[in-house]
């Protein structure tokens, strides 16, 4: 990378480059200045762990450039990375296979230092946490441990805060902007689908949540859209990326069997139960803790809403519930199970 002068305009890094979310968002960056003539093409680059997997040849086809590093290991490999860089999508993704619940926030400090050291002059992190989201119990329940082992601290919420409160003491606040997407992504409903080709039902647990939830796309387009414009527009910005609904649980489960055109059935259960399930789905412990941690299902008092911050952003609202199920790959996923589903 050929080192410029940092003033928001310019490369384009994009961290955790090889999951569903690191994709996307590196394809709507791509894309957007073929869609918007004005928009320069800068260079973007997607930084992942190994240039020798499928991914990251998805992501050289696309037209991006890999930047392949352990940042584990080679924490200096960060800093090389991002020297010459405007523009810093950090973007960190439980549910990539590398990550853990151990090592979320060293990810996060280790790419804020470096960032800092190679003077990127802005940097979007996504987040599905807020600091108004209610903290989780410090420790396993003694009455039902089984249900809990995943959902004590440190818990992903814990440490996505711990890494937005980083960001903010090393930089100043005129080259950070947060941008949050909380709730279930429709995409998650993926993991579900085991179990609805088995069952022809939908696993509801015994009490009803209200639950955010957005899109996959409507996260990379947003993202796009703030790392292609001036910094100072949305310099010190927070945003929160939600559909157009608020829905409860059951509400989901409906709208997804009218999408699959199926008769609508419910199974009730309780957490501990739905928790076996998706484990059965992924097979990673920590990836079904975070994803019951970013649906909210075990939070007591949790505050839902919907925002037109999208809108603000792309000048179009979010895809709707129903529509994502207008797909015929995602209906016939429901109908073929396969070993391991595709989680964004």
């Amino acid at each position: 990378m050929t080192p410029t002068k940092n003033v928001g305009k310019g490369p384009i890094f994009v961290t955790g480059a090889d999951g569903d979310k690191g994709m996307a968002i590196v394809q709507q960056l791509i894309h957007l200045p073929n869609q918007h003539k004005h928009l320069p093409a800068y260079p973007v680059y997607g930084g992942l762990a190994d240039a020798s997997t499928p991914r990251a040849k998805s992501l050289e086809a696309m037209g991006a450039n890999v930047a392949a590093f352990d940042i584990f290991s080679e924490p200096h490999k960060a800093t090389e990375a991002l020297r010459g860089v405007a523009k810093l999508c950090l973007l960190i993704d439980p549910l990539n296979d590398r990550m853990t619940r151990n090592n979320v926030l060293q990810f996060g400090k280790t790419f804020i230092d470096a960032a800092k050291e190679a003077q990127v002059d802005h940097i979007v992190f996504l987040t599905p946490f807020s600091p108004k989201d209610p903290f989780l119990v410090t420790s396993p329940s003694n009455e039902d441990p089984a249900s809990n082992r995943c959902l004590y601290q440190p818990s992903f919420h814990y440490q996505f805060m711990c890494i937005e409160s980083y960001l903010c003491q090393q930089l100043d606040k005129d080259r950070v902007t947060i941008l949050r997407y909380p709730g279930i992504l429709h995409q998650h409903l993926m993991v579900l689908r085991h179990y609805v080709a088995e069952h022809n039902a939908f696993p509801l647990l015994d009490l009803d949540y209200t639950v955010e939830s957005c899109n996959l796309a409507d996260i990379a387009r947003a993202t796009g859209y703030i790392a292609h414009s001036p910094t100072i527009r949305h310099a010190g910005a927070v945003y929160k990326i939600t559909g157009p609904q608020l829905l409860t649980l059951h509400e989901v489960s409906q709208r997804m069997f009218s999408g699959l055109q199926r008769d609508h059935a419910v199974n009730r259960m309780d957490l501990s139960t739905l928790r076996q399930i998706l484990y059965d789905s992924v097979r990673n412990e920590d990836h079904v803790g975070f994803l019951l941690e970013m649906w909210g299902l075990q939070q007591k008092k949790k505050r839902s809403e919907t925002t037109r911050d999208l809108e603000l952003l792309t000048g179009k609202s979010g895809i709707l519930l129903n529509e994502f199920f207008d797909d015929d790959q995602v209906r016939d996923s429901f109908k073929k199970p396969t070993t391991h589903p595709s989680i964004a």
